[in-house]
């Protein structure tokens, strides 16, 4: 879902490098969205292979990673903050329910 946001707001120009604090430019926000329709695409092929205990730290770890940004850097839009913590709590929400749907 992110990736498809990234994806649609820099080719629809509802993103840009005035919402995110530098080096991002929208050729990045367009990259780093497509890299993550793919992943995305791979985990969903993957989703039975795939520890759930893995993937819900990966997502946990994504989830603060987001938070040390937001904090660490200035800069950030209205729309670029709001994308940023929402992405971050809906990973720590998704990270929760992967733990506690483990066998």
């Amino acid at each position: 879902m992110l990736g498809l946001a990234l994806v649609a707001g820099g080719v629809a120009g509802g993103l840009g490098p005035d919402d995110f604090p530098g080096p991002v430019s929208t050729s990045l926000i367009l990259v780093v969205g497509a890299a993550l329709v793919a992943v995305g695409a791979l985990l969903w092929r993957l989703a039975e292979k795939i520890d759930l205990r893995t993937l819900a730290t990966a997502n946990a770890a994504t989830a603060a990673a987001a938070g040390a940004w937001y904090l660490a850097a200035g800069g950030f839009s209205t729309a670029g903050a709001t994308l940023t913590l929402v992405t971050a709590g809906a990973l720590v929400l998704l990270a929760a329910a992967q733990l506690l749907a483990r066998p």
